[in-house]
């Protein structure tokens, strides 16, 4: 059995990492002896932090350790990092090391400056990263990317799509009721899930005369989470707009039993994200077989899909009216909440299963 091992950097600090790393890892584990490792940061002090900033210095991580439990790999698949020096040593070694060694690394975000380094703070990150990621095609065999790209950074790529466990998530429960609309967003709250174009919307919405009871539910924490309730306070929409924090399991489950309409990501046009995109949270959605609203197109999903609805990826407000448009074609088209949701959901299975999306990965590897 050949092995291979799972390579992030301290990926399970997200509850949404984290859960795509152990579904990964699990399918890997189905053909391979697969092992996970966590390349950690090495605790310095404030100087040397400030140090390490300089272009040709390094990330302070411990490589060492984990060169150290390497034994004959056969490839190793690695969550992308930020490019230094120490990295790219990282990578030239296990190649002298293990020749053989296949060497995939997966870009979860391409193209990925604006949503890595937009910020101000970031840039020695940035100068790093511009300096060293041509070194990359000397030792990485193939990039994993959920853009369209044949080719990123003189790199051939596999291709593929988030993928999602089915068998682990349940469908949605419940039926439709009289007159009321609740919209869903669940996510660690950042600049490209644009939730703000759902509350300017509902702003609008609610200074005419309103056709339907219009909820929106936000669940998780982020950065962006005090902007949001700030926006609510502003706007006096406390009534629809309802706060939760990180829910998982059963208690998750029933908050989407509430729902009629799921929320992907609304702005990635802050990340530089223009064409389709590849969220697991969108995979998420289809599996449990709520209907969604997004800013881009899903890669999977056309725009003439009823799964979907696309509004324009850019800062205008969503128009409640239109959403409520949508909504009642779903309701006068499939009848019940949970007709649509057997039928989104078998969709999934079929598209967005983790067996059907880690095939190409797999495929390389057995090459």
């Amino acid at each position: 059995m050949k092995r291979g091992y799972y390579i992030h950097f301290q990926g399970r600090i997200s509850i949404g990492v984290s859960k795509k790393i152990d579904m990964q890892i699990e399918e890997f584990r189905k053909i391979y002896d697969m092992q996970e490792m966590e390349v950690p940061v090495i605790e310095r002090g404030l100087g040397r932090r400030v140090i390490d900033l300089w272009p040709t210095r390094s990330i302070a991580r411990d490589y060492e350790n984990v060169l150290g439990k390497l034994r004959e790999p056969a490839f190793l698949y690695i969550r992308r990092a930020v490019a230094d020096k120490a990295y790219i040593g990282f990578l030239r070694e296990i190649k002298m090391r293990f020749p053989e060694c296949k060497i995939i690394i997966e870009i979860f975000t391409y193209p990925y400056n604006k949503d890595d380094f937009g910020k101000w703070n970031a840039w020695p990150f940035f100068i790093k990263e511009c300096i060293y990621r041509k070194e990359l095609k000397r030792y990485v065999d193939r990039f994993v990317t959920y853009s369209e790209d044949s080719m990123i950074f003189d790199v051939p790529t596999i291709r593929t799509s988030n993928g999602i466990d089915v068998e682990k998530i349940r469908e949605i429960k419940g039926a439709y009721k009289e007159d009321e609309l609740v919209l869903l967003g669940v996510a660690y709250m950042q600049r490209q899930h644009g939730y703000e174009r759902v509350i300017n919307g509902m702003n609008d919405y609610y200074k005419k005369q309103p056709k339907y009871k219009v909820f929106l539910y936000l669940a998780g924490d982020g950065p962006e989470k005090k902007k949001y309730m700030n926006l609510v306070r502003q706007y006096g929409l406390e009534e629809y707009v309802k706060f939760y924090p990180v829910v998982t399991g059963e208690e998750l489950d029933r908050l989407y039993d509430q729902a009629d309409i799921a929320l992907a990501a609304l702005a990635m046009y802050k990340s530089g994200v223009y064409g389709k995109y590849s969220a697991l949270k969108t995979r998420e959605c289809m599996v449990k077989g709520i209907p969604m609203l997004s800013g881009s197109e899903i890669d999977v999903l056309n725009n003439e899909s009823d799964y979907v609805k696309v509004f324009e990826n850019n800062g205008s407000n969503i128009n409640i009216d239109e959403v409520i448009c949508y909504f009642e074609y779903l309701k006068e088209k499939y009848g019940d909440k949970m007709t649509l949701a057997d039928q989104i959901r078998s969709f999934a299975k079929e598209h967005v299963s983790i067996e059907k999306t880690m095939e190409p990965i797999i495929d390389f590897i057995e090459r």
